[in-house]
């Protein structure tokens, strides 16, 4: 029985204190908290018809699209004309452009009028928003043509598309012009920039110079593009040097060392096992580097 004596204790002490606890904090926000309408009357008539107007939806006033703080700022401009200019420029704005937040669009503008005066806010706007319109509307389709052009020019420099004067200014652009620079079996005669790991179906790589046929296994994608390099550098091995001469390959070695792990690993699709011919070689390679390494230690 005492135990569920306190129990309800301190259930109803805990309930008393949440109670205590809101009111305070209900009191505490009725002090922080002030009415935008105490403020919009006391704002001279001529500057509160203009923030009416501003405010007004469907035929209905809406002061608490205002924050109080904010007209506080408005009715301490030390002039009528200060704060008459500040709330036409508001309307004005709203006229021109969709604004989201009021009390943020007029707090800017009373902090203009703070740094730089009132006198020729309203001019000035006006007459840059008398010819906005017309200015904007030629301006984008300058823009845009402009824009079109030098982009038609390094399509063309580029031979994605036939340029010079006279072109038919829509011709169609080849998106594939730049897939049809990659290749998987390199000439001797290519001017080969760098090498790209991809993935893809086997039957399509059956003609790439260094390929390896990697079927859903438990290895992991970093180790096993490690084992992948090993193959494709071991495919070099001896090639063309029957002679003794230099391996014309070599250059392709290179840019395969020079391509970051990570792309490989991210080529990877997920956990593989290597099935090409040479995998278990490449396999028993590994392990028994590592063991050397681990003699050594």
């Amino acid at each position: 029985g005492g135990t569920k004596d306190k129990k309800k204790k301190g259930g109803r002490n805990i309930e008393a204190e949440s109670m205590s606890q809101m009111k305070a904090a209900a009191e505490t926000a009725a002090l922080l908290v002030k009415d935008a309408a105490e403020f919009v009357y006391k704002l001279p008539e001529e500057v509160r018809d203009s923030l009416a107007k501003t405010v007004t939806a469907n035929d209905e006033i809406r002061w608490d699209k205002l924050d109080a703080e904010v007209l506080e700022h408005l009715l301490a401009l030390d002039s009528l004309e200060a704060q008459k200019a500040a709330a036409d420029r508001l309307l004005q704005l709203t006229e021109t452009t969709r604004i989201d937040n009021f009390s943020a669009s007029l707090a800017g503008i009373i902090r203009t009028i703070k740094m730089y005066g009132h006198e020729g806010l309203q001019e000035n706007e006006a007459g840059a928003d008398g010819n906005k319109n017309q200015q904007r509307s030629r301006k984008t389709k300058a823009e845009k043509e402009s824009e079109k052009e030098v982009w038609r020019d390094i399509l063309a420099e580029d031979g994605i598309i036939e340029g010079g004067e006279g072109e038919d200014n829509d011709a169609v652009v080849d998106d594939t012009a730049e897939i049809s620079k990659l290749t998987g079996k390199p000439l001797p005669d290519d001017v080969v920039l760098y090498a790209l790991p991809v993935c893809a179906p086997y039957a399509t790589l059956m003609q790439y110079k260094y390929r390896v046929k990697l079927t859903p296994g438990n290895q992991k994608r970093g180790k096993a593009s490690k084992q992948c390099l090993e193959m494709f550098y071991r495919t070099d091995d001896g090639s063309d040097k029957k002679g003794g001469g230099v391996n014309p390959n070599a250059r392709y070695v290179e840019m395969l060392k020079a391509v970051n792990d990570n792309e490989w690993v991210q080529a990877i699709c997920g956990d593989v096992k290597i099935s090409s011919a040479g995998a278990s070689k490449a396999i028993k390679k590994s392990k028994a580097a590592k063991k050397g390494k681990a003699k050594k230690g």
